[in-house]
């Protein structure tokens, strides 16, 4: 029986995008290995977690720490380390599989992303290009959620990587609950924006678009760390909970997502699972989704998006179509190609360990 070791350090009670991918993750090793084969890394506990863990606090992106945490990994037994994002130990032992996700490298392809000032950048750019080169060096098995960062682990790092996309992360609810009445929000009366408020997001690009649009809708921004403008027709909600962000996706007129980079972009995935409207940028590897599924902008080009805001409701949804397009991204097709892949790479490697002996 294989022992699966799947770091989700990344994840929190909040889930994210990384947290719900790392979580779905550690499903298809129980499904391939059975659940006592699982065991998940927590960097704090969590309430009600649903998988056997163990606890290592170390900060994942400190140098000093994952040296340590290097050591911690070469004391347990284990057959299979596999961490849910771009982290990891700097060596570990010969006769175990190491497997490193990367959702992408963004903070080494979007000019100043973490909004410091210009050598403050560069040391913290420095820093973890050197930091994940240790990381992925070491692991065995790289996987790359898109075409996009796929192409950019290459470029940047010389090192070829296996494309597995990310699958639909379905909330977990499905409540159907009423309007959150601090919001004032009716059905098809809004648009929807869903993120952080990173500069890469462009959010206020689409802000600034909308307000100049003509449309008796407003536009409500989901999500942490956001400044409000002062406009009635804008919306802010904050951090919210499963079952309002499910409200919001089940009741817009369309989900807009204007980013200029994202290694894979989820909350796409997301919105089309509840056959939303979608309206989104065509930057990095947003463009690699379909166009008969999803209406594109520029992220630069004002008058696409506006187009498309005071045209919304002419814009057909195809549900048919839509849920033809997603089974493509449905974790149990994800997984399966994956342990496949995955089957082959450890026979492959049985065979050499055979003949170095």
């Amino acid at each position: 029986m294989k022992k699966i070791l799947v770091d989700g350090r990344s994840m929190t009670s909040q889930k994210s995008g990384i947290g719900r991918y790392t979580y779905e993750l550690a499903k298809g090793y129980i499904r391939e290995y059975g659940e006592h084969s699982v065991t998940v890394i927590l960097a704090d506990e969590i309430e009600n977690f649903p998988f056997p863990y163990i606890l290592c606090p170390l900060n994942r992106h400190s140098f000093v720490d994952n040296v340590r945490f290097s050591f911690f990994l070469k004391r347990l037994d284990y057959d299979i380390y596999h961490a849910g994002d771009l982290i990891g130990p700097f060596f570990h032992r010969r006769e175990a599989i190491h497997i490193v996700t990367v959702h992408d490298l963004m903070l080494l392809r979007v000019k100043n992303f973490c909004g410091l000032p210009y050598w403050h950048n560069k040391v913290r750019q420095f820093k973890f290009k050197e930091y994940w080169k240790y990381i992925l060096c070491d692991a065995d098995i790289i996987v790359s959620v898109s075409e996009t960062t796929k192409k950019d682990v290459e470029q940047i790092y010389g090192i070829k990587s296996l494309l597995l996309r990310e699958g639909i992360n379905k909330l977990s609810c499905d409540c159907r609950e009423q309007a959150p009445k601090k919001f004032h929000l009716t059905k098809g009366g809004y648009f929807l924006y869903v993120g952080l408020a990173l500069p890469h997001k462009n959010v206020q690009f689409l802000i600034e678009t909308f307000l100049k649009s003509h449309t008796d809708k407003i536009l409500v921004i989901c999500g942490k760390g956001h400044k409000p403008v002062q406009a009635d027709r804008v919306v802010y909600t904050g951090w919210v909970n499963d079952t309002t962000l499910d409200f919001l996706y089940r009741n817009c007129a369309a989900f807009i997502f204007p980013s200029i980079y994202e290694g894979f972009g989820l909350p796409i995935l997301e919105a089309l699972s509840y056959h939303c409207r979608v309206f989104s940028s065509n930057a990095a590897s947003l463009g690699e989704f379909s166009e008969q599924v999803i209406s594109f902008f520029s992220p630069y080009d004002e008058s696409r998006l506006q187009y498309l805001i005071e045209h919304c409701d002419q814009i057909p949804v195809n549900d048919v179509l839509i849920d033809s397009y997603l089974r493509r991204f449905q974790w149990e097709n994800i997984w399966s190609e994956f342990h496949q892949n995955l089957r082959y790479y450890i026979y492959e490697r049985d065979h050499v360990f055979k003949a170095d002996k």
